[in-house]
C-alpha cells in the first residue's frame, strides 16, 4: 500500500456526541494512512460583545466543549495517529466557522453528520452541511454507522468541467487505502433534451468528446497510480440518485464542491448536499474552486 504524507495535517471537530466520536475514529485512521498530525477541535459559543446575564451560558457551553475534548482524549487513549502526538484544543466560535478557518491551513477537515429532519436542514442546516458548502478546503463528512477503517470501494462523481483535484484526490486516496476506484459520470435524462441530442450531430459530437475527455483523464491518473484498480461507469439519471445507488457504510464517495451561500445551497439541493444527506458512508467534498486568499 502506498502512502501520501499530509504535512499540513488533519483536523476533526468533536462535540461529545457519538456521531463526532465516529468521525474521530475515521480521522485517526486517515492520519495513520497519510502520516499526518491529528488535531481535535471542540468549540463553544461566545457572544461578539459582552451581554448582561449571558455569562452563565458561556461558561456552560465552554464546560461542555471541554467535556467533549476530554471524551476525545479518552477515546484515543494512548494512540498516536500518524505516529505523532495528538493536539486537542477548545476554541470559541461556531463550529462551522472555526473548522472552516482551520481548513485553510490543513489538508483535511473531518466532521460527523447529525441526524436532522428535512425541515431542520432547510431552515438551520447542520455543521456538516454548512462546512461542506462553504469551507475553502477539503472536507469529509462521516455519518453514524459508517465504517471507520479503509473503504471497500471509492466512488468518485466527475463532471467534464471538474478541475483535476476531484479525480486526482480519488486516485490518491484509492492508492493510499489499497481499494478499487469507480469513476462515475452521470448524464441527464430529460426526454426532450435526449431526443434533440440524438438528432443533432453537433450535440452528439460534444457528448462523444466528453466521453473521450473523461477516458483521457482517467488514463493519465491510472498511469500515475498503476496499482489502482479503476473502472469507468457512464450512466443516465439524476446525478445525486445515481451517486447514492447501492452505497454501503463501507464505501467512500468523492465529489467536487461548489462554494455557495449555505442556505442557498440547501434550498437548491445541490448534488454534493443531496449526497451528504443521503449517503450511508463518508463523503469527501473537494473544493475545486478556491476563493482568492
Amino acid at each position: 500500500m502506498s502512502s501520501t504524507t499530509w504535512y499540513r495535517g488533519i483536523v476533526v471537530g468533536v462535540d461529545g456526541s457519538g456521531d463526532s466520536l465516529g468521525a474521530l475514529d475515521w480521522a485517526a485512521r486517515a492520519a495513520d494512512v497519510h502520516e499526518a498530525r491529528l488535531t481535535v477541535v471542540a468549540t463553544h459559543a461566545t457572544p461578539p460583545a459582552p451581554v448582561p446575564g449571558f455569562g452563565d451560558t458561556v461558561r456552560d457551553t465552554r464546560d461542555e466543549a471541554r467535556r467533549a475534548a476530554q471524551a476525545a482524549r479518552d477515546r484515543l487513549g494512548g494512540r498516536r495517529p500518524g505516529g505523532r502526538e495528538v493536539e486537542v484544543v477548545v476554541l470559541p466560535g461556531a463550529p462551522a466557522h472555526v473548522l472552516g478557518q482551520r481548513s485553510r491551513t490543513c489538508d483535511l477537515v473531518v466532521v460527523g453528520r447529525r441526524g436532522l429532519d428535512a425541515l431542520d436542514r432547510v431552515l438551520v442546516g447542520s455543521t456538516s452541511s454548512a462546512l461542506a458548502a462553504s469551507s475553502p478546503g477539503t472536507v469529509v463528512v462521516v455519518p453514524a454507522g459508517a465504517t471507520p477503517g479503509d473503504p471497500d470501494r471509492i466512488r468518485v462523481g466527475v463532471e467534464r468541467d471538474d478541475e483535476p483535484d476531484v479525480l486526482g484526490t480519488a486516485f490518491a486516496e484509492a492508492a493510499a487505502r489499497g481499494c478499487p476506484l469507480e469513476v462515475l459520470h452521470v448524464v441527464g435524462t430529460d426526454p426532450v433534451g435526449s431526443t434533440l441530442h440524438q438528432a443533432d450531430p453537433l450535440a452528439a459530437s460534444w457528448h462523444e468528446a466528453a466521453r473521450e475527455d473523461l477516458a483521457d483523464q482517467v488514463a493519465r491518473w491510472s498511469e500515475k497510480y498503476p496499482l489502482v484498480s479503476c473502472s469507468v461507469v457512464i450512466r443516465r439519471g439524476d446525478p445525486a440518485g445515481v451517486l447514492l445507488e447501492d452505497l454501503t457504510p463501507g464505501d467512500l464517495v468523492v465529489v467536487g464542491g461548489r462554494r455557495h451561500p449555505t442556505v442557498l445551497g440547501r434550498m437548491l439541493r445541490s448534488v454534493p448536499d443531496a449526497v451528504l444527506r443521503g449517503a450511508p458512508c463518508p463523503v469527501l467534498v473537494v473544493h475545486t474552486r478556491r476563493p482568492a486568499e
